[in-house]
C-alpha cells in the first residue's frame, strides 16, 4: 500500500520501493547514530542517513543497493539538511489500520524555549498523556462492516478523556484475536527495551501500530520519532533510572489488550 501519514510534522515522502525519506533534525540523526541494537530492532529500519550532503550507511539493504542511482539523485536534491531513508513498515500491507500514539507523560525535549516547554506541559496535563502515558496523535482505518474510512487527527486525540480514549482503542483493535496477540507480543518486546534503556528518556516518541485487515498475521508495532530523545551524555541533562512515563504508556496498552 502507498504510504499514508496519520500524524507528525516531519515531511515524509515515498522514494524507491518500500522506502521513505524523512526530513529530520541533527538530534534525531544523532539518536540513530548512537542507537543500541536492541532499540534499533524495535524502531523502523534505517538504511541510510543523509547529513549535510554525506551519505552514512546504517544497515545493508538489497533494495537500496538495487536503487543506488535513485539514492544518488536524492543526495543531489537533498544536499543540505538532515534526512533518514527508512523502511516503509506498511509497504507490503494491503489494507492496514494505522495508528500513532504519542508516548510518555512528558513530550518536550531539553532544548526548546520556555514558552514551548510550558505549552507541552499544558497539553500533557490537559490530555490522556499525564494519566495514561499515551495520547492519540492520529489514526486511519476502515471499521468492521463500514464502507468508509475512519480518520482521527491530533485535535481529536487531545479532546479525549480516559474513557473516550479506551473506546477509541476498542474501535481500532476490532481485529482478529491472533493479531491482538501479535500486537501484545511486540509491545512486550518494546517494554523490555525501555526497561533496559537506563538514563534514556523517550521524550516525543510514539508507538506506530499497523494491522493489515487483509492479512491476519501482518502486524507491526514500532517505536518511532527520536528527535527529542535524551541519553544523559556528557554535557547534557542527566537522568537516573528508566523512562517511567514511556513505560506507563506501553503498560496502559498492554493492560487494555489483556483485560
Amino acid at each position: 500500500m502507498a504510504y499514508e501519514k496519520v500524524a507528525g510534522r516531519a515531511e515524509i515522502i515515498s522514494v524507491h520501493e518500500g522506502h521513505l525519506l524523512k526530513t529530520t533534525t541533527k538530534e534525531e540523526v544523532d539518536s540513530y547514530l548512537r542507537m543500541s541494537e536492541s532499540l534499533a530492532n524495535v524502531a523502523p529500519r534505517c538504511c541510510y542517513i543523509i547529513t549535510n550532503g554525506k551519505l552514512v550507511e546504517m544497515k545493508k539493504c538489497i533494495v537500496c543497493i538495487q536503487n543506488s542511482s535513485k539514492i544518488s539523485q536524492l543526495m543531489t536534491s537533498h544536499s543540505n539538511g538532515e534526512f533518514l531513508i527508512l523502511k516503509d513498515e506498511g509497504y507490503e500491507m494491503v489494507n492496514p489500520r494505522i495508528m500513532d500514539l504519542k508516548l510518555g507523560t512528558r513530550t518536550h525535549s531539553d532544548y526548546i524555549t520556555k514558552e514551548k516547554k510550558e505549552n507541552h506541559i499544558r497539553k500533557c496535563k490537559a490530555t490522556t498523556s499525564e494519566k495514561l502515558g499515551l495520547r492519540l496523535s492520529g489514526a486511519a482505518f476502515v471499521g468492521s462492516g463500514d464502507s468508509f474510512a475512519t480518520k482521527w487527527d491530533k485535535a481529536f486525540g487531545k479532546s479525549l478523556k480516559s474513557d473516550q480514549f479506551f473506546k477509541a482503542m476498542k474501535n481500532f483493535f476490532d481485529v482478529d484475536e491472533r493479531q491482538k496477540t501479535e500486537v501484545l507480543r511486540q509491545l512486550l518486546k518494546i517494554r523490555v527495551v525501555l526497561e533496559d534503556s537506563t538514563s534514556h528518556r523517550f521524550f516525543g516518541s510514539s508507538l506506530l501500530i499497523l494491522i493489515d485487515d487483509e492479512g491476519q498475521e501482518t502486524v507491526k508495532v514500532k517505536l518511532i520519532d527520536f528527535a527529542s530523545m535524551a541519553r544523559s551524555e556528557t554535557g547534557q541533562q542527566q537522568y537516573d533510572g528508566v523512562d517511567t512515563g514511556a513505560i506507563l504508556g506501553v503498560n496502559t496498552l498492554i493492560k487494555f489488550l489483556t483485560k
